[in-house]
């Protein structure tokens, strides 16, 4: 039975710690790069009502929308807000000689591309963002390219070397991956039998790939080969769904917001794994039968794409530097937020966090009390 442990709630110690000098741990993340391009829009149903009204005119343009294009990807969105945090991530990819140039275009120069392998296909996203039912949501169209059919045979004897010798390995973006069970449990077979880091994983939203989860479940988290598993109020269902056999309660996979927590201890009861749980309204750490859990910060989001990149960037940068869970759980959400409002789709610094927790943010009543009728 978890029981759920109460932090602290003062943010100084992690506002010190921001404030602080710190050693660049090292990351290897794979293996995906998407261009991205924003369509940002108003609601759900005057947006597709005026789409609509074109395709039936034969034809025509919908203006009064604000278009970004952005590096993307799961991989690049999360080493991106690593190394604006100090971080030393190492990507490892497969794109094409155009998308390597658009990669250096979108990206800190700082950041280590000497693990691009440019002999694939680029792979992009449009995402529709837009607000629908009163919540913000994102409709992403994606062209999976290389990412579809990456393998541990395409790793380099370069790349083995980064990856022995990382602190922590994130294996991301599964849910584009054709064969990702077999990616990942050749991956992290090699991180435990040969390696020095920590297993990362999130799958990304397997409803246009269902036959991943059962098999990350029977293949990858039934052998111990994930430390942390992190996902959100979705894919969390996915996992429950797969591992339901004789709990009625899970089946659909679908699940309301009073049962995403419960469905996370489900899960985090099967398997010898870390199960980090981010949802708009809270986020929460399980883990050896306890759990801790803290609210969202409450924000007005400019985009949502992405959000569960810089969340996780934050949890594995608290978790890197010794945080204590509850810490690495506001540390998630705040850089979660800042990401969600910034008008350039930008990552946080430390010093843009830190101010923003000086600043005493609004936590999400509907989170808090989410959390309190658990």
């Amino acid at each position: 039975m978890f029981q759920t442990e109460v932090g602290r709630m003062t943010y100084d110690p992690l506002i010190k710690f921001l404030q602080s000098e710190h050693v660049p741990h090292s990351v290897v993340i794979l293996p995906d790069f998407f261009v991205d391009h924003f369509v940002v829009t108003d609601d759900f149903d005057s947006f597709f009502n005026s789409m609509k009204q074109i395709a039936l005119q034969g034809g025509g343009n919908l203006l009064g929308t604000r278009h970004i294009i952005r590096r993307g990807g799961n991989s690049v969105n999360t080493a991106s807000a690593l190394l604006n945090l100090g971080m030393n991530p190492i990507p490892i990819i497969t794109t094409d000689s155009q998308g390597f140039k658009l990669l250096e275009s979108l990206v800190d120069s700082s950041l280590n591309l000497n693990h691009i392998h440019i002999d694939g296909r680029l792979a992009a996203t449009v995402s529709i963002e837009l607000v629908y039912d009163g919540r913000p949501v994102n409709l992403m169209v994606s062209d999976s390219g290389s990412v579809a059919n990456f393998s541990f045979s395409e790793l380099t004897k370069a790349d083995i070397a980064v990856l022995k010798d990382a602190e922590l390995v994130s294996l991301l973006c599964l849910n584009h991956n054709k064969h990702g069970a077999d990616l990942a449990r050749d991956l992290f077979s090699l991180i435990k039998s040969e390696g020095n880091g920590l297993t990362f994983m999130d799958t990304g939203d397997p409803s246009g790939n269902p036959e991943l989860i059962s098999s990350l479940v029977h293949e990858v988290l039934s052998e111990g080969l994930v430390d942390i598993l992190s996902v959100n109020e979705n894919e969390i269902g996915w996992f429950a769904s797969a591992l339901a056999d004789d709990v009625p309660q899970w089946k659909s996979g679908k699940l309301n917001p009073t049962e995403w927590l419960k469905a996370a201890e489900f899960v985090a009861s099967k398997f010898p794994v870390q199960v980090e749980l981010h949802t708009p309204y809270f986020s929460a750490s399980l883990v050896d039968d306890s759990i801790i859990t803290y609210p969202a910060f409450e924000v007005k989001p400019n985009i949502t794409c992405g959000a569960g990149d810089a969340w996780n960037a934050g949890r594995i940068f608290g978790l890197l530097n010794g945080f204590e869970r509850h810490d690495c759980l506001v540390l998630a959400n705040a850089l979660a937020a800042l990401y969600i409002t910034s008008e350039d789709v930008t990552h946080p610094t430390k010093e843009q966090i830190s101010s923003f927790l000086h600043s005493s943010p609004q936590i999400s009543i509907s989170g808090k009390n989410l959390l309190m009728d658990r």
